[in-house]
């Protein structure tokens, strides 16, 4: 049974996804979301004016600007912002940057 879904959300945690497996997994994202669906994510992008942060996580991968809007080319894009903030998980001060995306699957006129 396939299943489709009205909402997909994900924060801060697509920087663990390898960068080779990212288009198939969006794919399958967008192939079983129902029209008018919505997808809302939140994914850490590298900038260069941004040192990298304390914690080592050896599993994460880089994202760069814009790099989410293009697997949602096809997509209406209904939010796109990116923010630089400040963090102190570590106990140690610094900063993230962070792109967030909303955006709804439209049925297409042929």
């Amino acid at each position: 049974m396939d299943t489709h879904y009205d909402i997909i959300f994900s924060s801060g945690v697509l920087h663990y996804i390898k960068p080779e497996y990212r288009k198939e997994i969006f794919d399958n994202y967008k192939q079983f979301t129902n029209e008018n669906g919505i997808h809302v994510f939140n994914v850490f992008v590298n900038k260069p004016f941004i040192a990298p942060p304390p914690e080592k996580e050896p599993n994460a991968f880089k994202w760069y600007s814009g790099e989410l809007l293009a697997y949602y080319h096809d997509w209406l894009i209904k939010e796109s912002s990116e923010v630089v903030f400040d963090c102190n998980s570590s106990g140690i001060p610094h900063q993230h940057a962070m792109t967030t995306m909303i955006a709804q699957k439209v049925s297409t006129l042929d």
